[in-house]
Formats: C-alpha cells, sequence, structure tokens
C-alpha cells in the first residue's frame, strides 16, 4: 500500500501493538524516584537473588537468612560472619553511586529503542562522563559473560555483517554512483589474462574478475565481521527468541564452523545465504537451506535469514546513529546488548530491568572495567578466531587541553 503513490506504509507488527498496550510499562521513572536508598537496596537484592531476606554469602557461599543492618544497608553472614551489601562480589562491587541512582540510571538506558549514549545520560544527571561509561559498560560485560552463553536448538538462521573500516570519510560528501544510466565498461586492466595451456603465453584477455576477487586484499584493516546465530520463534509472527553473535576478522568457513559448532545444537535446521562459507552445515546439521539474496530475500519455499538481518539493521542503526564511535575492542559488547535488546522487545520494561540487572549481578567481578579510570583497560578485541591486540584510543602521553580563546 502507497501513500500519495510515492512511499509504501510500513506494516504495524506485533512488536508495534505490545509497546502501545498496558502491560508494555509496569514500572515507570515515577515509582523509581519515589524509592528511598533502603527500598531500592531491597528491591535490586530482590531483583538479584529473587528475595531480600535469604540468600548467598558472596564470601563464603552459604545460603542463609542472614543477619540485616538497618543503618548499614548491608547483611553479615550466619557462617563466616562476613558482611557483604547487595553488590558485593558483582561487577558494581566497590562502586560510589547510591542504588538508586543506578537502577535510574540503568532503566534510562535500557527504555532507549537503539540504545543511549553515556554522553546524553551525563548530560541528564550531570556526573563526570567516566562514571556513566563505565557503569554503562559493566552493564554490558554482564550481557557478554552472562547472556551470550549456552547452546541453541531449533530452527535457526545465521548470517553476517560488515562493521565498521567502510571507509566513511571517504565517502562523505562526494556522488555515488546509482543504478540509474549505461552501466561504465570494465577496464581493459581490470580482465583476467588467458594463458595458452601450451606455450603458457597470454594470447587474449579473458572475462572479467570475480566481484569478490583479491576483496581480502582490499578490504580496511578496521573492518570486522559480525556473525549472529538467531532461534525462530515456534508462534507464527514471534520473531526471533534467543540470539548469539560473535565478532570475527572475516567470513570464512572456519569462523562461521567455529560459532556454529560453539553454540548450535546439531539436531537444529538452519537457514543462510549462499556464502560458501556456509557449505559445510550440510553434513553439520539436521538440515540446512540457503536462499540466494542477489536475487531474492525469500525463497519460494519460504527459506529466508530475515531474522538474522533484522538484527544486523538494528546493530547498523545503533553503531552509525546512536554511538557513532564504536571501538573495534568494544565491538563484541555492543553487538551483545543490541541482542539482547532484540530478543526482550515484548517484555514489559519491569521484567527487563529485572532481567538486565539479574544478569549484571550474576557473573562475578568485573574482569574489564575494574581500575579503568586509573588506566587498567582492556589490552584486546574478543574475535572468534581469538584475542587479538587492540590499537589504543585514548589521550596521547602529553596531551593537553586547548587553552580558552
Amino acid at each position: 500500500m502507497l501513500k500519495n503513490g510515492l512511499f509504501p506504509i510500513r506494516r504495524r507488527t506485533g512488536t508495534a501493538d505490545f509497546h502501545l498496550s498496558k502491560k508494555a510499562v509496569t514500572l515507570t521513572v515515577r515509582e523509581l524516584e519515589q524509592l528511598d536508598e533502603r527500598d531500592a537496596v531491597l528491591l535490586l537484592a530482590t531483583m538479584s537473588w529473587g528475595s531480600c531476606e535469604e540468600m548467598a554469602c558472596p564470601h563464603c557461599g552459604t545460603f542463609d537468612r542472614h543477619y540485616w543492618y538497618e543503618k548499614e544497608l548491608r547483611w553479615k553472614c550466619t557462617a563466616c560472619d562476613a558482611k557483604f551489601s547487595v553488590t558485593s562480589g558483582t561487577v558494581l562491587a566497590s562502586r560510589k553511586l547510591p542504588v538508586r541512582t543506578i537502577l535510574r540510571v540503568a532503566f534510562e538506558w535500557m527504555n532507549g529503542a537503539a540504545g543511549k549514549a553515556a554522553l546524553e545520560i551525563r548530560r541528564n544527571w550531570g556526573f563526570s562522563y567516566p562514571t556513566h561509561y563505565t557503569l554503562l559498560q559493566k552493564l554490558r560485560e554482564g550481557l557478554v559473560r552472562g547472556y551470550n552463553v549456552g547452546m541453541l536448538v531449533g530452527y535457526i538462521e545465521m548470517d553476517g555483517m560488515d562493521v565498521n573500516g567502510r571507509r566513511y570519510k571517504e565517502k562523505r560528501n562526494r556522488p555515488q554512483i546509482t543504478g540509474a544510466g549505461k552501466r561504465p565498461s570494465m577496464p581493459v586492466q581490470l580482465l583476467a589474462p588467458k594463458v595458452d595451456p601450451d606455450t603458457g603465453e597470454i594470447t587474449s584477455m579473458g572475462p572479467p574478475k570475480p566481484v569478490k576477487y583479491d576483496k581480502t586484499s582490499r578490504q580496511h584493516p578496521d573492518r570486522r565481521q559480525l556473525l549472529v546465530v538467531r532461534v525462530r520463534s515456534a508462534a507464527k509472527g514471534g520473531g526471533a527468541v534467543r540470539t548469539r553473535i560473535a565478532v570475527a576478522l572475516r567470513e570464512t568457513s572456519d569462523t562461521v564452523t567455529r560459532l556454529a559448532t560453539s553454540s548450535i545444537s546439531a539436531e537444529s535446521f538452519i537457514h543462510t545465504d549462499e556464502d560458501p562459507a556456509y557449505a559445510k552445515f550440510v553434513s553439520l546439521y539436521a538440515g540446512h537451506k540457503t536462499v540466494t539474496h542477489s536475487k531474492m530475500y525469500v525463497a519460494p519455499d519460504g527459506t529466508n535469514n530475515n531474522q538474522a538481518e533484522c538484527l544486523n539493521a538494528r546493530m547498523r542503526r545503533s553503531v552509525e546513529q546512536i554511538y557513532l564511535n564504536v571501538s573495534n575492542k568494544y565491538l563484541n559488547d555492543y553487538a551483545c546488548e543490541n541482542a539482547w535488546r532484540d530478543d526482550t522487545r515484548r517484555t514489559s520494561n519491569g521484567d527487563r530491568l529485572k532481567h538486565l540487572m539479574r544478569l549484571a549481578l550474576s557473573v562475578g567481578l568485573s574482569q574489564f572495567w575494574r581500575g579503568y579510570t586509573h588506566g587498567k583497560h582492556r589490552s584486546h578485541e574478543m574475535l572468534i578466531e581469538g584475542p587479538k591486540p587492540a590499537k589504543p584510543r585514548g589521550r596521547r602521553v602529553g596531551w593537553e587541553p586547548m587553552p580558552a580563546r
């Protein structure tokens, strides 16, 4: 259906109907503002442990009804006598922000459709930028270590997408070639030579090189490939329900097979595009179908990987329109965030906050962000091929701010 005969009207999906319903909003900023620090601590304890009365001691692991210290807002273990708070032994350990503030910042960040930049949150709250940035990255670490794990089974879709290193600066403010007009002919110097098998001499110029010939050598060194694995919902129109992601240097047979064997059960049926990197899946899984994207999005028998493409679109919008400057070092963290956002798109905001905080507080102490403001940074990229040393992006040695004019 067209509007004014020009642009198609986007069909409303079931997700849009859910967000417009009452059951999509079960928690509001007004309700969080009414909490004092004690109520916020007990609420976070309920989100993390399922109860604010019985929990496991983070020091010795004893599960019991521990002693509650009202003034300190902490508990004392009945076995080892050690005191602990709701964030002890978690990625939020040694925090300086009140729990009430952490919940409100996490709620504001979580409610964004495609994410919310730390700089925007900093303008709303007024704390230093490293404070907000580190807090959000710790929440993403909980998703990396607590959500992007485990095996998937069912009808699976898999796809890859180019991220970063796409030479934006060189393309900006320059006219791009469109499909209109006559297509230019192939230059002679780009034609593959035709060699005489008997004499070895070049007799004539052969057909042009394939489109992807020598593509690797021409790619930007910062280019990365986001590999996506998604499980279709059993309900009609339910979309995807669970996602696994990985970042790779190349979309090769080795990288896609390594991700598939570590995250997909052998009883699954897989849908991919026509890329030859997925050829091994025929012998690895119960079924494997492909769709030729150069001709169609959906094959006549219904084969498609549109759910994987959906996450690619969400990731592209997040990286290019929200966060703008995602480095390869933390690309895996932002991809896990978008996978979690898409998988919980039909969950009420109160349950999403509960799920987010439970994941963040269940992976133990932070491995990547403790001491970040004191120069202790992660030194490698998290790639499917293995860790790779990452380029530093901080201020150079001897940096000084520009004097005011």
